[in-house]
């Protein structure tokens, strides 16, 4: 019962929580430089689809997917070419370059150096220091609490390093990495009684990246 609270209360935040980004110009990003740059080199005539839970228990995935309205361009090119897309405010990132399974998240927030998303699990968790069965553990067990259908729905806090490029999930053993350098963010998670819990540690990533 306790996991499916849990499991109720993050598709809640997920669906509620969204930081202030900048505007991204609308277009295809074929790379994160273009993403820094706000120099999209591609245009295209597609739709944004917000997929539903029922689908993603289906065929897995994460929340958005970028769908071409031209018969001459291939679903494959959003699904595996793409870095990013905007439709003209909010930024999407192709999970699958970091194979943080497959289609867009959303980026919820952002500051100099990092963008903040929430992505699903890692498919290869060695390439994040972790071995296959960390992640079960990790969050308060909460990953490892489901069968692979509610698995798929499950989003995990990750931060983009701009300057390093590199995706990095972040968990109760490495927050304070980011929020560290605001004592009073750090007091307030240390008073949290589920410091481990995704909603948490989410909740203390959107208010770090907004604020520095």
């Amino acid at each position: 019962m306790k996991n499916l609270i849990l499991m109720i209360a993050l598709i809640c935040f997920n669906n509620h929580s969204n930081a202030q980004i900048s505007s991204y110009p609308e277009g295809v990003y074929m790379d994160l430089q273009e993403v820094l740059d706000k120099a999209p080199s591609k245009t295209a005539n597609a739709k944004l689809e917000h997929r539903t839970p029922g689908k993603i228990k289906m065929n897995g995935g994460n929340d958005y997917q970028i769908n071409p309205l031209d018969k001459d361009v291939k679903r494959s090119f959003f699904l595996k070419d793409v870095f990013a897309y905007s439709e003209g405010t909010d930024l999407y990132i192709n999970c699958s370059k970091y194979e943080l399974q497959y289609w867009y998240s959303k980026v919820e927030g952002e500051n100099e150096n990092f963008f903040f998303f929430k992505a699903g699990i890692p498919m290869h968790p060695k390439k994040f220091g972790l071995e296959n069965s960390d992640v079960n553990y990790m969050f308060g067990g909460f990953v490892g609490a489901f069968g692979a259908a509610k698995r798929a729905l499950i989003r995990l806090p990750y931060v983009l390093d701009k300057p390093t490029k590199a995706p990095i999930l972040v968990s109760q053993k490495n927050i304070r990495d980011y929020i560290g350098g605001s004592p009073r963010l750090v007091e307030a998670y240390d008073k949290e009684t589920e410091k481990d819990a995704v909603e948490i540690i989410s909740k203390y990533l959107l208010k770090w990246i907004t604020e520095h």
